[in-house]
């Protein structure tokens, strides 16, 4: 199916912003979606370069716009999309592109989360209050509801605790939108024109011992008890546990191969990180991390032979 969409897109710019727009509509239902419509974008800028990757989004942005005018009053939807992920997949895409390096765009989409982090620190005095007062109307609400186990007080705490994460979990997942995004334009890309090609590319992915190197330092000024004067450098850290997760994946799809082990290895993985997305990460991340020295890829080929 995904095949059938990619060959669509490449028709033309027009046709690629109604693939996009299209599913940027369903993400308001599914959010899932989004990743298609990254997908997407990622696809046309790789092939076609950045002039027809603005020219899409641009249409897309036009073709959004009118169709929530017409049936809503959320014109603003597209200004959404397009700053919190098809500019972002864009300037992934363009690094991409231009670098020829896998490693060196999931670095820059790591760059851009870290970023967003940085823009809600400058421009609001205290982030943690502010999602506080965000989420607070919500969870009133929730808590109300039938079956909900928890007292006011412990819902409130829940809240404040929540409130200390938002930044760095909102800026990871625009992290993991921005990947899922350029990973799917770039296997789409593979498909059409170098079949093989990402599968390779992908299990080769090495993002360097520097970006490891603060990843574990991020890591140990998070256990330390610093208090919130190290608030902004906790918030990085999803991010960057984030990027480094998809290291350990590639690090665990290479290890599968070249053991020749069963695919059921590779479904077990992800539907860990769909039951227990928040340690899988941690998890994946370590072992990112970790095959920076001890590479874990080559000594799975040693053992083979």
């Amino acid at each position: 199916m995904l095949r059938t969409i990619a060959v669509f897109s490449m028709k033309g710019a027009l046709y690629a912003a109604g693939i996009i727009a299209l599913f940027s509509l369903a993400a308001l239902v599914l959010p899932p979606f989004n990743y298609i419509a990254s997908g997407i974008i990622a696809l046309y800028t790789l092939r076609m370069g950045p002039k027809d990757g603005i020219k899409v989004i641009a249409f897309s942005t036009v073709m959004l716009t009118v169709v929530t005018m017409l049936f809503s009053d959320k014109a603003f939807i597209s200004g959404v999309f397009l700053l919190s992920s098809w500019l972002p997949v864009l300037v992934a895409s363009l690094v991409l592109g231009y670098t020829r390096s896998l490693a060196a765009s999931l670095l820059t989409a790591g760059a851009l989360g870290v970023l967003f982090v940085t823009g809600i620190y400058l421009f609001l005095p205290e982030p943690a209050l502010w999602w506080q007062e965000l989420m607070t109307p919500f969870w009133d609400v929730v808590s109300q509801q039938k079956g909900w186990q928890m007292s006011p007080d412990k819902t409130q705490e829940m809240v404040v605790v929540l409130s200390t994460m938002m930044t760095g979990l909102v800026a990871a997942s625009l992290v993991i939108n921005i990947v899922i995004g350029l990973l799917i334009g770039r296997a789409l890309q593979a498909k059409l024109y170098n079949p093989g090609g990402f599968a390779s590319e992908f299990q080769q992915l090495s993002l360097g011992k520097p970006a490891a190197v603060l990843t574990v330092g991020l890591m140990a000024i998070t256990i330390l008890p610093l208090g919130n004067e190290i608030a902004f450098l906790r918030e990085c850290l999803p991010v960057v546990l984030a990027v480094f997760a998809l290291q350990g994946l590639s690090v665990v799809h290479a290890i599968v191969k070249n053991q020749q082990k069963s695919l059921f290895w590779l479904v077990a993985i992800y539907a860990l990180l769909i039951i227990i997305l928040p340690q899988m990460v941690v998890i994946l991340a370590v072992i990112g991390i970790l095959e920076q020295w001890f590479n874990f890829r080559h000594r799975s080929v040693n053992d083979v032979s």
